[in-house]
């Protein structure tokens, strides 16, 4: 799987949960994204990363262990690998 294809499918999960926990601005926001990296992988994933950090952000949320491991994956995914220019 290619860092796209993981973007999207813990992303997809991700709304899933969201959506579940009743947290719609979230799931839309990242349905969002998740529709640029079908364009833009690295726009998306600096999209993501605006998400997380502050007061409200989705770091805050707490909904099941799943979504605080997909979280995670999701943010490695985002910063782990970015590139500098």
């Amino acid at each position: 799987m290619n860092e796209r294809e993981q973007l999207s499918a813990i992303v997809q999960r991700m709304e899933v949960k969201l959506a579940q926990g009743h947290q719609d601005d979230w799931a839309r926001l990242l349905h969002r994204a998740r529709t640029l990296s079908a364009f833009d992988c690295s726009a998306a994933k600096g999209e993501i990363l605006h998400y997380f950090g502050g007061a409200g952000s989705i770091s805050d949320l707490q909904l099941d262990e799943e979504f605080s491991d997909l979280r995670t994956q999701l943010y490695t995914l985002c910063y782990g690998k970015r590139t500098t220019h």
